[in-house]
C-alpha cells in the first residue's frame, strides 16, 4: 500500500465512529448514535458517561460539540482516553469519568487526571468555560503522545507513552447536558495557520504557497498545528496559565530568578515569536531576558538564568547581545529591556537566511547574531523586575486594504447655542436659554457669569447683544472662553478671577488666567449701549479673536484648546444680553500678524489628526436621533457585540448582543462578559439594565481591559484581576484590583432597570462614565488604546443589551474606520503616516533685533554689522528625551565670541523686549565659552571651548526626564550634567560674536506630542498634509491644553519669583528591608515588623520647596509612630541595608521623633507638636526654605523651623515608617523655583535693605518660629477672609506668618514667641518681593528703614500688590463719593498726593469694617485690612491726626459699595480723618494719634498684610 504524503495541516480519514452502545445509566443516544443526552438534567449532574464505538486510530481526531448547557451546576465536559473497552463495564459504567481508574486519562477543566489523580496541572483552556457550540476533541499521535483540541486548536502534547489500543471517553457532567459528534465523513476544520513577518504582507496566494511548502520543514510530528505557548517544564519559580500562553514568577517580592520559560515546540523559519510584559515589580535590578536556544525544554536541566548556559543560547539582555554566556555584542538595537515598561513588547525571529532578530514593540533591532541552527526553541527568563509576560498574535498586524467606496455625509444638525441654566448667583437665564439678564442690575453689579450649553465649534462665532444696561455702576459687559464646565464651576463674582482655562475681553484688554496680557487691544467694551454687538470665535488653528459690532478686533491669544465654553459676564452696566444667531466666521487673511508657519493646514487636511478634544466631546454625543453632528463627520455603524467567550454564569442571545445571568436568585457573581473586539477611537460602549434582582446586595461592573478574551481566565469577579484593567464599582475607581478612588459621581450600584450607562476613553488618555448621555467625568487617566469594554453582571445586575449607536468621528478616513491595527515598522522604513506624524523644530518669530529667520523658522541669520543682539527661541518647549540639533552655517572673522546654547523659561510674545544677551536672560541655563551658566552666574568650568567650533559642527542639547540638561557637539557627549531643569523650559541660542548664521536640523519625536496625536491610529492619514506654503502639520493648537497651563505658571514665575506649583514627589528605590513600593513610587507600605521602614525622596529638596506625605494606614498594635526628617547622604550612598530606624543615620541627618529632634544625638525636646499624635489622613512633611531652615508642616500649616540645616548640599527628605504607621503616600507638593537677579536700578535696592533691615527691627512681629500643635480656627478664616479678597497664593509667603488670635497669644505666653500687645487679635502674612534684588551695595545702604502702618480697603489690595507700590489717596481712602474726594484736594483743588502711615498699629486699627460675600457659606464676612510698610527714613514729614477731640469728624459713607466689598465704619471705634492739619507741635513717635506722610510713593514698600475678623457679625449674618 502506498504510503500517503504528509502534509502540513492534519486531515482526518473519514469514519463511521459513532457513540458506543454501553453508556451511562442518565444517557440516551439518538438514533444514528451521533448524539448523546443526559435525561433529568436539573435533577442529576452525573451518570452521563458515553464512549466511542471503536478503538482510535493514530493521527484519528475524535472530536465533539457542546450542544447544550444548563447552569445548576459546576464542573461541565470532561473528554479522555481510557484503554478499556467500553463493553466490558458491568453493569454500567461509573458514574463520573475520573472514577475509570484502568487506564484512562481524562482532561477536566484545565488539569489532566491519569487513572483519577491529577497529573497536570493548567494544560490549557478551561472545558468549564467553554458555551454551546464549541468543539473539543482528543488524539493520539503516531509517537504515542497525546494531545487535545479546543476548537480545532491543538493545545499541545499532555502526556506521552499513550497505548495502542485505546476508546475515547466523554461525560455529560455537570452544565453539560448534550453533544453532538461532529461529522468525520468531512475533513477536520484546519487549525489556524502560524502568522508570521511574511504573512502580513503575503497575499492569499503566497500564504498557501508557504502552506505547501511547509511539508518539507523539519519539525516533530503535528508541530505546525500547534500555537505557539509555553512548554508545560520551566524554572522552578514559574507558574503557566492561560493554556500555557501566560507566565508568572511566584513569589516576585522575595525570588528574582529561577524564571526560565521556552515555547513547546521549536520556532519555525520566518516565525515570530512575541511576548508582552504584563507586570513588573521596582524592587529589584535589572529585567526581562529574551532569546532562542538549541536545547529541548523536554530535557533541560533549567539554570537559575539562562545566560548561565554556555552552549547553544542567545540572549538578548539589557541592551546587548550574550552568546553562551558571553557578551558578543555591547550595544546592539536602539532600546534597553531593562527599561522597558508595562504593556511593551518584545519578539524575535530567525530567518530563513540563519539571521536572528529582535524587535522591541514592533521596531527591527537590526541583525543580533548569524548562522544561527536550526531547530531553536524561544525562551524567556523573567528575571529580575519581571514578574508576568503572556505571549501574542499578530493577527492584529494584519492591514486591510484601503476601499475606494465612499460614504455619503450626512448633513449635520447644528444645535442652537444657548446659555446654561446653571450660572452667577445674581444672574438668571430665561427665553428659552436664549437670554442672560442681571434681574436686581440696580442694587448688585456683579456675579453676573453666564456660559454657553455646549462647547464652540472650531470657527464658530458666538456673539451677544447688549440688550439693556445701567449707568449706576463703573465697568460694563466682559466676555471670552473657558475651558471649565458650567456644571462644575464654581461661580466667582468675576470670570476675571478664574485662574485656569479662562480667556476675556474686558475693557479694551485681554487677560488669561486673571493676569492682563494684552492692554489697548480694541475697542473698549466699557463705551458699548444698548444694541451693541460683541462677539468671540477660536479659529481652527487656536487663535482667538474678538468682535465689536462685526469689526475683527484682532488676533488676542494663541493656543487656546478645542473645547471651551463661550463665556459673558454681565458685570456694572450691562444687565441684559441675548445670543445673535450663528453668522459665519471671518477668513484670516495675509496681513495677519504672524507668520505663515504659525497657522496649520486647513481644517479638512487636519481632521484626520483628531484633536485630543473633537473626540472626547465635540464629536462624541451618546446621541439621540436628534443629536447634532458635525458637518464632516462620518457615521460608522459598529459591529460591536459580545464574545462568545464569558464567564460561566453567563448566556448569551441575540446574536450576542444580550447578556443575562440565568440563575440570578442561585448565582451571584462569575458572570463576565467581554465585547467581540478593541473599542475604536471615539467608540462608545454602552449597555441598558433590562433586569435586576433585589436579593444580592452590590450590582453592575463596568470597564475596560487590555487582555484579549483569548487569554482572559474568567475569575469570579473583574476586580480579581490585577494587570490591565480598569473598572467601576458601585462608586469606586479600581485599577489592576486596587481601588485608586473612590466617590465617583456614578454609582452603578444605584442603577434601576431602563438606566443606560456608557464608557468612552477621550483621545487624552482619561476614561469617562456615561449615565443616560450625560457624562459623570473623568475616572481615571493615562488608559491606553486598543481596550475590551468588560462588563461583570454581579449581584443585582441579572441582564443588560448592547446599546447600538452610530460611532461619530469627525474627519476620519473610510478606510482607517475599520482597522484595528498599524502593522509593524522597522529601523529601515516607517508606516505610511508615521514620518508626517513627526514635526520639524522650528524657531519663535520673536527673536533679537539684529536675527532674521527664513525656511520656515529654520534658519537665523544675524546681520554682521552687529555682533550681539542675537538671541533666538525654540517655537515649542523641549519635552523630556527630545532633541534639539542645530548647525553652524557660517561663521565671520569680525568678531569675537562663540555661540551661546541651553535653556530658559523665558518664552517671547508680542512686544515683549528681548535682552541683548543671553547672560541678562532670567531662569536661563546655558553653555557659553568654556562654562556652564545659570542666569549669568558661573556654576561649572572645563568643557570644550565653544570658541573652537567652525562651520558645519552640530550642537545637540537634550533635557531627560529627570529634569537635567545634556550637551552633545557631533554626536559626542560633552559630559555636562546640570540639574533641575523646569518643565516647559524652551531652547535658546545666542548667535554671539563670530557665529554669523546656523539652522535647526533635528525632528521632533512622536513621544513630544500630546498623547492623543502620538497613538490615534488615524493619524496614519497625516501624511496628506502638504508641506509647501510654510504650513506647519502640527500647529500650536494642538498643544493648546497643556500650553495653556505652562502659560500660568511662567507667567507666575516671571512675575513672582519664588512662586510655587504642583508637583508629585515620589519615593527613592532604595529604602528599608521591610517597605514595599507601590503606585509607582508614590506610595510606601511596611509590610511586616515595626521597623525597618526607612524611605527617601526620590528628589533632593530644593531651597523653598517641600516633601509631604499622608498617612494611609495605622496599626494600634505597636507604640511609636512615624519620624521625618532630613538628611545630606544621598539615599543611593546609603549602605546596602539601611539602618533598622532613622534615628541610627549618622550624620549630617536631622530627624524628628515623637517631641524630639536628634542630630547624630537628641538635640532638641521642646517641640510643640508631637508625630506620634498624627492620625490617618493627615499629612506631614518637611520644608526647606530660601535661608537653610527646616520647618515642619502638617495638613499643610507651618509649625516652624526646627533647625538651621544650610542650603549649601544637596537635602533629602527621610521617613520613617516606625511602629504605628505601615503605609503612607506621597502628596502634591509646591516646590520653590529659583529666584534671579535683573540690572540694578535704585527703587530695587531700596527695597532690598527694607526687607533686609526689616529682620532686625520686627523679630517680636516676624515669629522666628511659628509653632502650632493644633490647627487654628481664626487663622484659617482669615485665609479664607484672603481667598474671598481675590489674591492668589503666590504674592504671600507661608513662612513667617503670624496669629495674634485669643488662644495662640495665650499659648505663647512666656515664650521667646510671644508676639507684640498690640498684634493681638491680627493675623500676618508676609508680602512676597514682586521686584528683583541686585546684591550689590549702593548709596544709603546703612540707612534704617521703619515700621509703619497703612489702612486700605480689600478691594484696592490687589491693585496695590500688582503694581509694587501705594495707590494715591484718591483712589485708596475708603470714601467713594465725589465730596469724599474733593476733601482730599487742597484749596486749590489738586489732589495732596500724599501717602498716609502711622507708626503704630493702634490709629490704623480703626480702618473702617469691609463685607465681603462668602458663595460657600453663604454669607458675609466682615474684616478689616491694615497693610505695614517699610518707609525710607527721611523721606516722611510727621503731623498729629485729626480726631473728636482736636477736630471736626468726617462724615463717612455707610454702606458704600466698591467693587465686590462693601465698606462700612465700625460703630465700636470713633473714625479718624487720614488728613493732617496745617501746622502741628512737639510730636513724638510714641504719640498715637500722629501720622507720617509722603508724596514719594517708592519711599515705601509693602512688607506685610494684616487682616482682623469680626467673628461675632459674620456669625450672626
Amino acid at each position: 500500500m502506498a504510503e500517503e504524503p504528509s502534509s502540513c495541516i492534519t486531515s482526518s480519514v473519514p469514519l463511521q465512529q459513532q457513540f458506543h452502545a454501553n453508556h451511562g445509566t442518565l444517557v440516551q443516544l439518538s438514533e444514528n448514535g451521533f448524539s448523546a443526552f443526559r435525561l433529568r438534567p436539573s435533577h442529576e449532574f452525573n451518570q452521563g458517561l458515553v464512549f466511542s464505538s471503536r478503538s482510535l486510530k493514530d493521527e484519528q481526531v475524535f472530536e465533539v460539540r457542546i450542544d447544550r448547557k444548563v447552569h445548576s451546576w459546576t464542573g461541565s465536559l470532561q473528554i479522555g482516553i481510557t484503554t478499556q473497552d467500553p463493553a466490558t463495564f458491568h453493569p454500567a459504567p461509573p458514574p463520573n469519568a475520573l472514577d475509570i481508574v484502568n487506564k484512562s486519562w481524562v482532561l477536566s477543566g484545565c488539569n489532566l487526571f491519569e487513572n483519577g489523580k491529577i497529573t497536570v496541572e493548567d494544560y490549557g483552556p478551561n472545558l468549564d468555560e467553554l458555551s454551546e457550540g464549541d468543539r473539543v476533541g482528543v488524539m493520539r499521535t503516531s509517537e504515542g503522545d497525546l494531545v487535545f483540541y479546543v476548537n480545532s486548536f491543538a493545545q499541545g502534547v499532555a502526556v506521552s507513552g499513550i497505548p495502542q489500543s485505546i476508546y475515547a471517553v466523554v461525560d455529560l457532567y455537570g452544565k453539560c447536558v448534550q453533544v453532538s459528534m461532529i461529522n468525520h465523513s468531512e475533513t477536520l476544520s484546519q487549525p489556524r495557520p502560524l502568522l508570521t513577518l511574511s504573512s502580513v504582507v503575503m497575499d492569499s496566494n503566497q500564504v498557501n504557497q508557504e502552506e505547501e511548502s511547509c511539508s518539507n520543514a523539519s519539525t516533530p510530528s503535528g508541530a505546525l498545528q500547534d500555537r505557539l505557548r509555553f512548554h508545560h517544564r520551566c524554572g522552578t519559580m514559574v507558574k503557566l496559565s492561560a493554556g500555557q500562553r501566560t507566565g508568572e514568577r511566584r513569589r516576585p517580592l522575595d525570588e528574582f530568578n529561577n524564571g526560565v520559560v521556552m515555547t513547546q515546540r521549536p520556532l519555525l523559519p520566518d516565525e515570530l515569536f512575541e511576548i508582552r510584559i504584563d507586570s513588573l515589580v521596582d524592587k529589584w535590578s535589572g529585567s526581562i531576558e529574551v532569546g532562542i536556544t538549541t536545547h529541548n525544554p523536554a530535557a533541560l536541566d533549567f539554570p537559575s538564568t539562562m545566560t548561565n548556559l554556555r552552549s547553544g543560547t542567545i540572549m538578548m539582555s539589557g541592551c546587548g547581545i550574550l552568546t553562551n554566556g558571553k557578551g558578543t555584542r555591547r550595544e546592539y538595537g536602539q532600546c534597553n529591556l531593562d527599561e522597558l515598561g508595562e504593556g511593551d513588547r518584545i519578539g524575535l525571529i530567525r530567518k530563513t537566511n540563519g539571521d536572528l532578530h529582535f524587535y522591541v514593540n514592533g521596531r527591527d533591532q537590526g541583525v543580533a547574531a548569524s548562522n544561527v541552527p536550526n531547530p531553536v526553541w524561544g525562551v524567556v527568563d523573567l528575571y529580575g523586575r519581571t514578574v508576568r509576560v503572556s505571549l501574542i498574535d499578530r493577527e492584529d498586524a494584519i492591514i486591510k486594504a484601503p476601499t475606494n467606496e465612499s460614504e455619503e455625509e450626512v448633513p449635520a444638525v447644528v444645535e442652537q447655542l444657548q446659555f446654561h441654566a446653571r450660572c452667577g448667583l445674581h444672574a438668571a437665564v430665561v427665553n428659552g436659554g436664549a437670554t442672560g439678564h442681571r434681574p436686581n442690575a440696580q442694587s448688585d453689579f456683579n456675579h453676573g457669569v453666564v456660559l454657553t450649553s455646549r462647547t464652540l465649534r472650531p470657527d464658530e462665532l458666538f456673539e451677544v447683544v447688549l440688550d439693556k444696561v445701567v449707568l449706576k455702576w463703573a465697568g460694563s459687559i466682559e466676555i471670552g472662553v473657558t475651558t471649565q464646565r458650567p456644571e462644575e464651576l464654581d461661580f466667582p463674582a468675576t470670570m476675571t478671577n478664574v485662574r485656569s482655562g479662562t480667556w476675556m475681553m474686558t475693557g479694551n484688554g485681554v487677560m488669561h488666567n486673571g493676569l492682563t496680557i494684552l492692554d489697548d487691544y480694541g475697542t473698549s467694551l466699557d463705551r458699548l449701549g444698548s444694541g451693541d454687538r460683541v462677539g468671540v470665535i477660536r479659529r481652527s488653528n487656536g487663535v482667538l479673536h474678538f468682535f465689536v459690532n462685526g469689526e475683527d478686533q484682532g488676533p488676542a491669544a494663541g493656543n487656546v484648546p478645542e473645547k471651551i465654553y463661550g463665556v459673558v459676564d454681565l458685570y456694572g452696566q450691562a444687565a441684559q444680553v441675548s445670543i445673535v444667531s450663528p453668522s459665519p466666521a471671518t477668513p484670516l487673511t495675509d496681513s495677519s500678524p504672524y507668520p505663515s508657519y504659525l497657522y496649520p493646514a486647513p481644517s479638512h487636511l487636519l481632521a484626520p489628526l483628531v484633536s485630543p478634544t473633537s473626540l472626547a466631546d465635540s464629536t462624541y454625543a451618546l446621541p439621540s436621533s436628534a443629536s447634532s453632528t458635525s458637518a464632516s463627520s462620518t457615521l460608522i455603524h459598529t459591529d460591536l457585540s459580545f464574545h462568545k467567550l464569558h464567564g460561566r454564569n453567563t448566556t448569551l442571545s441575540s446574536n450576542c448582543l444580550t447578556a443575562s445571568r440565568p440563575n440570578a436568585l442561585s448565582e451571584f457573581n462569575d458572570a463576565i462578559c467581554i465585547t467581540s473586539r478593541p473599542l475604536r477611537p471615539g467608540e462608545v460602549f454602552e449597555v441598558i439594565i433590562e433586569k435586576l434582582v433585589e436579593r444580592w446586595s452590590g450590582s453592575l461592573e463596568l470597564g475596560v481591559t487590555s487582555i484579549k478574551p483569548e487569554n482572559l481566565d474568567f475569575p469570579s469577579t473583574m476586580t480579581d484581576i490585577t494587570y490591565g484593567t480598569w473598572m467601576l464599582s458601585g462608586s469606586s475607581v479600581m485599577q489592576d484590583g486596587t481601588i485608586t478612588r473612590n466617590g465617583y459621581p456614578l454609582d452603578l450600584d444605584a442603577l434601576q432597570e431602563g438606566n443606560r450607562v456608557g464608557l468612552l476613553r477621550h483621545a487624552d488618555g482619561s476614561l469617562h462614565y456615561y449615565l443616560n448621555d450625560q457624562d459623570q467625568g473623568a475616572a481615571c487617566w493615562g488608559v491606553p488604546q486598543d481596550l475590551y469594554a468588560v462588563i461583570d453582571l454581579y449581584g443585582q445586575c441579572a441582564q443588560v443589551s448592547l446599546v447600538h449607536r452610530p460611532l461619530q468621528i469627525s474627519g476620519i478616513p473610510t478606510n482607517q474606520q475599520d482597522g484595528d491595527a498599524t502593522p509593524m515598522d522597522s529601523t529601515d522604513s516607517e508606516p505610511r503616516g508615521i514620518q508626517s506624524h513627526r514635526h520639524h523644530h522650528r524657531l519663535s518669530p520673536y527673536c533679537g533685533r539684529a536675527i532674521t529667520l527664513a525656511d520656515d523658522g529654520r534658519t537665523a541669520k544675524r546681520e554682521d554689522k552687529d555682533f550681539e543682539n542675537g538671541l533666538v527661541f525654540s517655537l515649542l518647549p523641549l519635552q523630556p528625551e527630545e532633541s534639539f540639533d542645530v548647525r553652524i552655517d557660517t561663521i565671520s572673522q569680525r568678531w569675537a565670541g562663540s555661540l551661546a546654547v541651553g535653556l530658559t523659561t523665558f518664552h517671547p510674545q508680542e512686544g515683549t523686549v528681548i535682552p541683548s544677551s543671553i547672560s541678562d536672560l532670567e531662569s536661563s541655563w546655558y553653555i557659553s565659552s568654556s562654562s556652564v551658566f545659570q542666569s549669568g552666574r558661573k556654576i561649572l568650568a572645563s568643557c570644550l571651548p565653544m570658541e573652537h567650533l567652525t562651520v558645519g559642527d552640530i550642537i545637540s542639547i537634550r533635557r531627560t526626564v529627570e529634569s537635567t540638561m545634556h550637551f552633545a557637539v557631533n554626536g559626542r557627549d560633552l559630559s555636562i550634567c546640570v540639574r533641575n531643569i523646569p518643565h516647559g523650559a524652551y531652547v535658546v541660542m545666542d548667535l554671539h560674536g563670530m557665529i554669523q548664521s546656523m539652522s535647526v536640523k533635528s525632528i521632533g519625536k512622536v513621544g513630544s506630542l500630546p498623547e492623543s496625536l502620538a497613538t490615534t491610529p488615524a493619524v496614519v492619514a497625516t501624511n496628506l498634509l502638504p508641506t509647501a506654503g510654510g504650513t506647519l502639520p502640527l500647529s500650536l493648537s494642538q498643544l493648546a491644553l497643556r500650553e495653556a497651563m505652562q502659560g500660568i505658571q511662567s507667567a507666575l514665575s516671571s512675575r513672582f519669583p519664588g512662586s510655587a506649583f504642583s508637583h508629585q514627589q515620589r519615593f527613592h528605590d532604595h529604602h528599608g528591608r521591610n517597605i514595599v513600593l507601590k503606585n509607582n513610587g508614590q506610595t510606601a507600605q511596611r509590610t511586616a515588623s515595626y521597623n525597618q521602614g526607612l524611605v527617601y525622596s526620590k528628589d533632593p529638596l530644593i531651597p523653598g520647596g517641600c516633601f509631604q506625605v499622608k498617612i494611609e494606614q495605622l496599626d494600634e498594635r505597636w507604640t511609636g509612630s512615624l519620624m521625618l526628617g532630613a538628611t545630606a547622604i544621598p539615599p543611593e550612598k546609603m549602605p546596602s541595608t539601611p539602618p533598622t530606624c532613622a534615628l541610627l543615620l549618622k550624620r549630617p541627618s536631622w530627624i524628628i521623633s515623637g517631641r524630639t529632634l536628634h542630630h547624630g544625638r537628641k538635640v532638641r525636646s521642646d517641640l510643640k507638636f508631637d508625630l506620634n499624635e498624627l492620625q490617618v489622613g493627615q499629612s506631614v512633611g518637611v520644608h526647606l526654605s530660601q535661608t537653610g531652615h527646616l520647618h515642619v508642616l502638617i495638613d499643610g500649616l507651618d509649625c516652624g523651623s526646627v533647625a538651621w540645616i544650610g542650603t549649601g548640599e544637596s537635602l533629602f527628605a527621610v521617613i520613617d515608617l516606625y511602629g504605628q504607621t505601615t503605609e503612607m503616600s506621597t502628596v502634591s507638593v509646591r516646590p520653590g523655583s529659583t529666584t534671579t537677579s535683573t540690572p540694578t536700578t535704585q527703587p530695587a535696592l531700596n527695597e532690598e535693605k527694607a526687607l533686609r533691615e526689616s529682620s532686625n527691627t520686627e523679630k517680636s512681629l516676624t515669629g522666628v518660629r511659628n509653632y502650632s500643635q493644633r490647627l487654628c480656627r481664626y487663622k484659617q478664616n482669615c485665609s479664607r477672609f484672603i481667598h474671598l479678597m481675590g489674591l492668589p497664593d503666590a504674592y504671600l509667603e507661608v513662612e513667617g506668618s503670624v496669629c495674634g488670635c485669643v488662644q495662640c497669644f495665650r499659648e505663647q505666653e512666656g515664650t521667646s514667641d510671644k508676639v507684640d500687645e498690640e498684634m493681638k487679635g491680627w493675623c500676618r502674612w508676609i508680602v512676597k518681593n514682586r521686584r528683583h534684588i541686585d546684591k550689590k551695595d549702593g548709596p544709603g545702604i546703612n540707612e534704617k528703614w521703619q515700621t509703619a502702618y497703612h489702612q486700605t480697603r480689600p478691594c484696592v489690595v490687589r491693585r496695590i500688590l500688582d503694581e509694587g507700590h501705594l495707590l494715591s489717596p484718591d483712589l485708596n481712602v475708603w470714601q467713594r463719593t465725589k465730596a469724599a474726594r474733593r476733601s482730599s484736594k487742597g484749596n486749590d483743588g489738586e489732589s495732596n498726593g500724599q501717602l498716609l502711615f502711622s507708626p503704630t498699629l493702634q490709629p490704623a486699627s480703626l480702618a473702617p469694617i469691609a463685607e465681603l460675600f462668602d458663595p460657600m457659606l453663604k454669607k458675609n464676612q466682615r474684616g478689616q485690612v491694615v497693610l505695614q510698610v517699610l518707609v525710607q527714613p527721611g523721606s516722611y514729614k510727621v503731623r498729629r491726626a485729626t480726631s473728636p477731640l482736636n477736630g471736626p469728624t468726617p462724615t463717612v459713607p455707610i454702606g458704600n459699595t466698591v467693587g465686590s466689598v462693601t465698606c462700612s465704619p465700625d460703630p465700636t471705634h470713633p473714625q479718624q480723618l487720614l488728613n493732617p492739619p496745617a501746622d502741628t507741635t512737639a510730636i513724638t513717635d510714641e504719640d498715637p494719634a500722629i501720622l507720617w506722610y509722603t508724596k514719594e510713593r517708592g519711599a515705601a514698600i509693602v512688607h506685610a498684610l494684616l487682616i482682623r475678623l469680626d467673628e461675632t457679625a459674620s456669625a450672626s449674618s
